[in-house]
């Protein structure tokens, strides 16, 4: 989004960040995967289900029927980017300010969204006040009754949230 500003010689200012389901330390989100994997399968209900099915269903997707678009993104996902091996070792690193902008803030507000179920939990996104510092402008929403893919499980209520969060932050 641009912003007139002649210290800004792009003319181009990043004005606010979204971070959905995204965790501070892929080794941490992994392990909470393991972890949550081994309580579904010690896990007696949906008879018949394997621990991956009911792992899918509680901490990935809770919907009835994949959404289309979903199950598309998996038939067609690349070699490089399949699954999390190739981020394994990633750690998000403390952010330094980008310079001032008029005496505001140089980093932008943050939105970290996750859902109730999602198997990045609080212990993988606990660790973003630290990264961005103590005064960063960062809010925090979790969306109820739902796991990984909040977007495709309530997609108008989740607009509503960016909607929200981004007419504050870039009016």
């Amino acid at each position: 989004t641009e912003r007139g500003n002649a210290q800004q010689s792009s003319g181009h200012q990043c004005l606010s960040v979204v971070l959905a389901n995204t965790p501070t330390n892929m080794q941490k989100g992994n392990n909470e995967w393991e972890r949550l994997l081994n309580e579904c399968a010690a896990d007696s209900s949906l008879p018949g289900a394997t621990p991956d099915d009911k792992f899918f269903r509680r901490n990935q997707c809770r919907l009835d029927d994949m959404p289309q678009d979903l199950s598309s993104a998996f038939n067609h996902c690349g070699k490089v980017w399949f699954g999390t091996d190739v981020v394994a070792d990633w750690v998000a690193k403390p952010l330094e300010e980008t310079g001032s902008m008029e005496g505001e803030r140089g980093l932008p507000p943050f939105l970290l969204i996750t859902g109730q179920y999602d198997f990045i939990t609080q212990s993988c996104t606990s660790g973003w006040k630290g990264v961005l510092g103590d005064d960063a402008l960062a809010e925090e929403t979790m969306m109820k009754d739902c796991s990984h893919y909040v977007h495709f499980e309530q997609p108008a209520f989740f607009g509503s949230i960016l909607e929200d969060f981004v007419s504050r932050w870039e009016a």
